[in-house]
């Protein structure tokens, strides 16, 4: 998904203009507040109703255009939609500031956190009662739907995604290498045979939301040590990207032979390249409930449902299967549309993603530790990443060349992978789950914090990788 993509919609730009300053990032980003026309209801005048999203411009433009033409619009005046695009670390300044309906897109994690803000509107009207009941309760063991402490829903899922990564057969050929089927091929040594050639594509997680699920799969999957590990060694094999476009064009490019990729931008690179496939990693993976919600409290509420019920309803699902979309529909129903009975190829990719029951995902987990998670992420492999790049292909070339045996090579992977160690109020401290959750709250809410707690974390990985090279130097002939 495009998550830093400027909103196309700039109509009826209103007063005010908040400016928050990222100290210590050195970033600056304006938030317009998006107001609308009059009147909430049948017979009011020009309605416009703004959302605050993730998705990118093809949606946008797919569902404005769908949704303006329906009767629903005619009935209630809806004449205009203004679109929000926002990295999801701004969303609740975006809110606060005012003038937003509906929150759409951006996966569980972002739609949990906007829940524990006090964000969302819990959907128990009468008739978001009725509309959310065509959501199914789960899909291949993942929940579409969240609940507050009282049992109400304030989130259903319009889509669903899964995680898995794309193929360019021509690079893998071209290279003499395998296709892969999982995470674990991908850190296998092959991969960094090329060095310093990447083969792989990865985001870097505070730049992509599907990426990082990618990686919060790989660490809960396999357990938080030896999933690390392993993002170390596909990372050694990597180029890393700033954004999951950038990602998923690399493979479709050439630039790399593999790239992770949420399955929309798979079946959209399979679509214009004949030779790309995307792969979904068989029983490593989840399945996604991609969030629509009402922003609490909104004026304009009855509008706001008005267009949830359209997006959950047969017809607004297909609007998933427009070119340039090609996302999965939550409701099956879209696949008897008109439009969805053309679609045949998405309807085998969606049997089959409600067969992969993956691994038990715990989304609880992913909001308590998600800052910290993609800041060490960021910090130990993307901002250290020539001398990881270096070690692991030292590692490589000396097994490659019979210096050292697979098992040799493997525990020097351990010990290049393994979360560092830094320390932290005089203690030496390991980047652990409980220490993740431990300072998520603070790394969120102060960048000075946040900038102390990467530089001590690349400082430590970069030792950490020197000396993995100084112990395999010591050894080779």
């Amino acid at each position: 998904m495009s998550e830093f993509e400027t909103g196309r919609n700039m109509k009826n730009i209103m007063i005010a203009v908040v400016v928050i300053a990222i100290i210590g990032v050195s970033s600056v980003i304006i938030v317009l507040n998006m107001g609308g026309g009059g009147g909430d209801g049948p017979d009011g005048p020009r309605n416009t109703i703004t959302i605050l999203t993730r998705h990118d411009t093809a949606i946008h433009t797919a569902y404005e255009s769908a949704f303006l033409a329906t009767d629903l619009a005619d009935e209630y005046n809806i004449t205009d939609i203004v679109w929000l695009t926002q990295d999801g670390s701004f969303w609740d300044a975006v809110i606060d500031a005012g003038g937003v309906d509906i929150l759409w897109g951006g996966g569980p994690t972002l739609f949990d956190q906007m829940q524990r803000d006090g964000n969302l509107e819990p959907l128990n009207s009468t008739h978001m009662t009725e509309v959310v009941a065509r959501v199914p309760d789960e899909i291949a063991g993942a929940d579409m739907k969240r609940y507050d402490t009282h049992g109400t829903v304030v989130w259903a899922a319009a889509a669903i995604s899964s995680f898995g990564f794309t193929v360019n057969h021509e690079f893998l050929d071209d290279y003499g290498l395998p296709t892969p089927n999982n995470w674990t091929h991908l850190a296998q040594p092959v991969w960094g045979g090329l060095l310093p050639t990447a083969t792989i594509g990865m985001g870097n997680a505070p730049k992509t939301t599907s990426n990082t699920r990618i990686y919060e799969i790989i660490t809960q999957g396999m357990g938080w040590d030896a999933g690390w590990v392993t993002l170390a060694r596909m990372a050694g094999s990597a180029r890393l990207y700033q954004g999951s476009v950038e990602t998923q064009a690399a493979v479709e490019t050439q630039q790399v032979g593999v790239s992770m990729s949420i399955d929309f931008y798979g079946y959209s690179t399979q679509a214009n390249n004949p030779d790309c496939e995307y792969i979904l990693p068989q029983g490593e993976s989840i399945v996604n409930g991609d969030p629509i919600a009402i922003v609490k409290d909104t004026p304009k509420m009855e509008l706001a449902e008005v267009f949830v019920d359209y997006v959950l309803s047969a017809e607004g699902q297909a609007v998933w299967f427009s070119e340039g979309v090609n996302r999965m529909p939550v409701l099956e129903s879209a696949f008897l549309t008109p439009e969805g009975l053309e679609r045949p190829d998405l309807y085998e990719f969606f049997n089959q993603t409600k067969l992969n029951v993956g691994i038990d995902f715990n989304d609880t987990l992913s909001l308590e530790i998600n800052t910290s998670f993609i800041y060490y992420f960021e910090a130990v492999f993307n901002d250290a990443h020539d001398g990881l790049a270096a070690t692991w292909k030292a590692l490589v070339d000396a097994y490659n060349n019979e210096d050292i045996t697979l098992e040799q090579l493997n525990t020097f992977a351990t010990q290049m992978g393994t979360p560092v160690t830094i320390t932290y109020e005089s203690t030496p401290t390991k980047f652990t789950v409980d220490f993740a959750r431990e300072i998520n709250e603070q790394m969120l809410t102060d960048s000075t914090f946040l900038y102390n707690m990467q530089v001590a974390w690349t400082a430590a990985a970069n030792a950490q990788y020197a000396q993995v090279l100084s112990d395999l130097m010591a050894i080779l002939p």
